[in-house]
């Protein structure tokens, strides 16, 4: 996508997530879950997640790696990071 094309949208980042110096919840599951390796991907996953989770509160663990099917992360086999996907949807579904 062009900038242009996102005139007038409003855009969200990784870094515009935490809010009031307080990390979004998947930010933590990240870091809680050890969903992190080299970072490379990171950005995408966590924004991925948060698409993800806009739209289904509560995936399962089929419906997470299906989700994340659009990034490549060639350090780990994914299971820390559906695992902290996981922790930020339980953690978002009780607050």
């Amino acid at each position: 996508m062009l900038a242009a094309q996102a005139d007038g949208a409003e855009i969200i980042t990784i870094e515009g997530m935490a809010q009031k110096g307080s990390l979004h919840p998947i930010q933590e599951g990240f870091r809680e879950m050890h969903g992190l390796q080299c970072g490379f991907c990171t950005p995408g996953m966590v924004m991925t997640a948060a698409d993800l989770l806009a739209t289904n509160s509560s995936p399962s663990e089929a419906e997470i790696r299906h989700g994340l099917e659009g990034n490549f992360c060639r350090c780990t086999g994914y299971h820390n990071i559906v695992k902290s996907i996981q922790y930020a949807a339980d953690k978002m579904q009780s607050s």
